[in-house]
């Protein structure tokens, strides 16, 4: 039986250089908030897509991604994708730096632990080698709800799919320092289409 408080730490969580350096990197860095796709809800992600492009391996933040932070209950919307992930053949897991004693419901879907904290790309290379048993990060997606630590998989090689964050129990500083790298990448965002609009014109144009 658990008997920690909700709001009791992992040792994975909390304030880690690797997150201050990657913070503090982002707003000079467009190509680390570069994600593959973005969608509203986990449920909102296509998987005939995601096989279409060659994935293989799907790696699942839990927080924020597939329900509010800290939660032993998930929506039967979440439970239902990830299974249909697993009878297409994706191979699947759960890489949280929250404690991973959560996830019962996920039958199936392995949950990384001993792996440095995200965003360290080594934790998501042995993520991707040790519970997907994969090789090519070209092949594997983390979806997840922050640019800093989720995000971390674009540093590893690996595509981002960024979920709109659930509203939850989130501490104030976890909060704070997510909003501030989403408003990192929605500034690079509108420069990346506009570049690319202005290529286009000028392409047209014959310049």
């Amino acid at each position: 039986m658990n008997d920690r408080s909700p709001n009791t730490k992992s040792p994975r969580e909390g304030l880690k250089w690797v997150k201050v350096a990657r913070f503090l990197a982002l707003p000079f860095s467009p190509h680390r908030v570069k994600t593959y796709r973005r969608v509203p809800r986990f449920e909102d992600v296509c998987i005939d897509g995601l096989l279409a492009d060659g994935i293989e391996g799907v790696l699942l933040d839990a927080d924020g991604t597939l329900g509010p932070h800290h939660t032993r209950t998930f929506p039967d919307s979440v439970v239902t994708h990830v299974k249909l992930m697993q009878a297409v053949g994706l191979k699947l897991a759960l890489f949280t730096n929250a404690f991973e004693d959560r996830f019962e419901q996920f039958e199936g879907v392995p949950v990384v632990t001993n792996v440095p904290p995200k965003p360290d790309p080594e934790g998501f290379h042995t993520a991707m080698r040790d519970y997907l048993k994969l090789d090519d990060p070209a092949k594997v997606v983390m979806i997840g709800d922050n640019y800093i630590t989720d995000g971390g998989a674009i540093d590893a090689g690996m595509r981002f799919i960024h979920v709109k964050p659930v509203p939850g129990d989130e501490n104030t500083f976890h909060h704070t320092t997510r909003y501030l790298a989403e408003l990192c990448a929605r500034a690079w965002r509108p420069a990346s289409t506009l570049t690319s609009k202005t290529n286009k014109t000028n392409s047209r144009a014959g310049v």
